[in-house]
């Protein structure tokens, strides 16, 4: 019984050990950091390898992309009022419809541009990189709900 109980020690230990090394040496100080921070532009730069030239082009494509993106929001916070609003005086069915279609709208425009908006950053990465942006990015804004202005999640 005191072998099985030392053994026993002594993998739990030699495990541990392991763990704690692995997860070191495989751990990306500047990915961390960036999560931590909640800075989605150095989580960018770091997660798709960008250099400076890089960088910068897509900082500017996000700048620029900024203020089509608060037009977006605008125009559904207005349509989803003007819709809350009519249900809450009790307009007609047909009145109601063409405002939840009007919301409709406005929200597949807003998607439709930051697809847009994403393969443009995604051209600017290396090829590799931007296919793997897409592939990560591109399923959030299907089923994006609209509420504010889009950001990366790092924790998810």
């Amino acid at each position: 019984m005191k072998n099985f109980l030392l053994t026993l020690l002594a993998v739990l230990t030699a495990g541990a050990l392991a763990g704690s090394a692995f997860f070191r040496w495989h751990r990306d100080d500047a990915l961390h950091a960036a999560a931590q921070q909640r800075d989605a532009m150095k989580w960018l730069r770091t997660e798709f390898h960008l250099n400076d030239a890089q960088f910068a082009a897509i900082a500017q494509l996000h700048e620029d992309y900024s203020v089509e993106c608060a037009g977006h929001c605008a125009a559904i916070g207005s349509a989803r009022a003007e819709l809350a609003a009519a249900e809450k005086s009790g307009q007609p069915a047909a009145t109601l419809a063409v405002l939840h279609r009007n919301v409709a709208e406005r929200e597949l425009a807003c998607r439709m541009a930051i697809g847009v908006h994403l393969r443009k950053v995604a051209a600017s990465m290396p090829p590799g990189e931007g296919e793997r942006y897409l592939q990560l990015l591109l399923p959030r804004v299907e089923n994006y709900g609209h509420q504010g202005a889009p950001t990366v999640r790092l924790d998810g």
